[in-house]
C-alpha cells in the first residue's frame, strides 16, 4: 500500500494576474517543488527532494489538481484538464495556471498579493528515497492523482507515520508533534469540522508524546511543577478524546 506525502515549501516565482479581463479569469505561476533544498527540523531529521525527482512522473503526464490548502473543495485548476501546466527546471517544479473564475480563486488572489499567504505544498507517493546520515533524500516522486496547493500553513507534521517511524529509527528518538500543529488539530473539531486524516495521527502522536511527559511527571516529587503537569493531563484527556472521533 503506497502512502501519500506533503510537503510545503516558500511560495517562490510567484505571479497572479488578470489573465482575460472578459472572462474574469486568473493567472498564476509559483513553484511548488524546490530541489536541493534542506527542510526545517522534522524531529532531529531534515528532508531533501534530488534533483530531477520529479522528471520520470511528469513525462508520463499525471493528472494533478491544484488547489488550497488540499482541499478537493477548492479546486483551482487540473492538469487533465489543461487548466494546469507543471514543468521541471534546475531549480524544482514549477506550476502554471489558468485558476477557474470562483469566488475563492479570486479571494485567493487578494491573499497572494497582499504577501498573506507565503507557501506552496505538493501531495505525492515516494518512488526511490534514502538516508545520508539524518538526512532523508527523495530521488523520486509520483505526482499522478496528487495535488499542488497553496498553503496557509507548511505540512510537514503530515509526513506518514512509515516515515516518521523510519526517521525515529535512523535517529534514535521519536519525534514529538509541534504544538501549534496540535493547537490548529483541536482548532479543527472546536470549529465542527471533520479531523483530518492528517490531524487524527497528529493527535495520535501527540498523545504518545503527552503520555511519556506524563509518565516522567508521575516519577518527580510534588512541587512548583505540580500545575503544569495537572494540565500536561487535562490536554492528555481532551487528545484521547479527539482521538476517538
Amino acid at each position: 500500500m503506497r502512502t501519500r506525502e506533503v510537503r510545503a515549501f516558500p511560495l517562490t516565482d510567484l505571479t497572479i494576474r488578470a489573465a482575460d479581463d472578459t472572462a474574469a479569469r486568473l493567472h498564476f505561476t509559483g513553484r511548488a517543488i524546490v530541489y536541493d533544498s534542506l527542510s526545517e527540523d522534522m524531529g532531529g531529521w531534515r528532508e531533501r527532494i534530488v534533483p530531477g525527482a520529479a522528471t520520470r512522473t511528469l513525462a508520463q503526464g499525471p493528472d494533478v489538481r491544484f488547489l488550497i490548502n488540499h482541499d478537493p473543495n477548492l479546486l483551482l485548476a487540473r492538469t487533465a484538464a489543461g487548466t494546469a501546466t507543471l514543468t521541471e527546471d534546475d531549480a524544482g517544479v514549477l506550476v502554471d495556471a489558468e485558476m477557474a473564475d470562483v469566488s475563492y480563486a479570486r479571494d485567493l488572489a487578494v491573499s497572494l498579493e497582499r504577501g498573506d499567504i507565503t507557501q506552496m505544498s505538493f501531495g505525492f507517493w515516494v518512488t526511490a528515497d534514502g538516508w545520508q546520515g539524518n538526512t532523508h533524500e527523495v530521488f523520486g516522486v509520483d505526482l499522478d492523482g496528487g495535488d499542488v496547493s497553496v498553503v496557509t500553513y507548511p505540512a510537514f507534521a503530515a509526513t506518514s507515520a512509515e516515515l516518521r517511524s523510519a526517521a525515529a529509527r535512523r535517529t534514535g528518538q521519536q519525534p514529538a508533534p509541534e504544538p501549534e500543529a496540535v493547537t490548529r488539530a483541536l482548532a479543527e473539531v472546536r470549529a465542527g469540522r471533520v479531523l483530518s486524516a492528517a490531524n487524527r495521527q497528529l493527535v495520535a502522536d501527540a498523545h504518545e508524546a503527552l503520555g511519556a511527559l506524563l509518565e516522567a511527571a508521575d516519577r518527580t516529587a510534588p512541587g512548583p511543577q505540580a500545575y503544569p503537569h495537572e494540565r500536561a493531563r487535562h490536554r492528555l484527556r481532551e487528545l484521547e478524546l479527539l482521538a476517538q472521533l
